[in-house]
């Protein structure tokens, strides 16, 4: 039987994988090399915490891609994800990643 903690740890790895992907089809790998950089650089970040630190993720993307990418690479990512989820993905007014995360964390039943 899957236990939560099991759960949630595929739920990480869907979300990191959803954002590694897109940033890597959208804007290229060394882009995704250089955010990860100052995700590590800056704000002490490591590849495996971005299921849990979105906000900052979205916050690098704001500065690097300004606010319109980085609504429009927060999206894609979201869409993704939950496509590997097997949900339904609709877009809501004023979400960014973040809200978009804790929304399928919600659909799963998982806590964050």
């Amino acid at each position: 039987m899957e236990t939560v903690t099991q759960r949630t740890r595929e739920f990480n790895e869907k979300v990191q994988l959803a954002v590694e992907k897109t940033i890597v089809e959208v804007l290229g790998a060394r882009d995704l090399e250089d955010i990860v950089k100052i995700l590590r650089d800056k704000y002490d970040v490591s590849r495996d915490e971005l299921p849990y630190r979105s906000e900052t993720l979205y916050r690098v993307l704001e500065e690097n891609y300004h606010v319109f990418g980085a609504k429009t690479l927060g999206t894609i990512i979201a869409r993704k994800l939950y496509s590997s989820l097997g949900l339904e993905f609709e877009t809501h007014d004023g979400y960014s990643l973040t809200d978009y995360v804790e929304l399928a964390k919600s659909g799963l039943h998982l806590s964050s």
